[in-house]
């Protein structure tokens, strides 16, 4: 029951903070201030609970960086945008991702 009451805490301080923040900053800076809420509102979901498995935090992490090259438009592949748009995996869900990522890095 901890893990819920601190993952709620920090969504609530996490918008908080995204809102106080767009106040000040505009542009890819405050893409990625969000991109990093998002990992930290998973972060608070995890059991954070200690493993030696670095191959599956290497793989997280490698997706992390994926999805933070996308969406801080780093890598520019119209063909690649158009695939991940057929998929369905853009805007919001992409978001959800980096929430499971940050949840799933502990859990690994």
């Amino acid at each position: 029951m901890k893990n819920t009451w601190t993952a709620l805490i920090a969504i609530i301080a996490s918008a908080l903070i995204y809102s106080f923040a767009s106040n000040f900053i505009t542009g890819k800076l405050l893409t990625f201030i969000y991109l990093s809420l998002m990992l930290i509102i998973g972060f608070f979901m995890s059991n954070k609970s200690k493993n030696n498995r670095w191959l599956g935090k290497v793989i997280v992490s490698l997706v992390v960086v994926f999805i933070f090259g996308i969406r801080l438009e780093l890598f520019v592949v119209d063909e690649f945008y158009r695939i991940l748009n057929i998929i369905g995996l853009h805007g919001m869900f992409l978001d959800l991702i980096l929430v499971y990522c940050g949840w799933v890095f502990y859990q690994v």
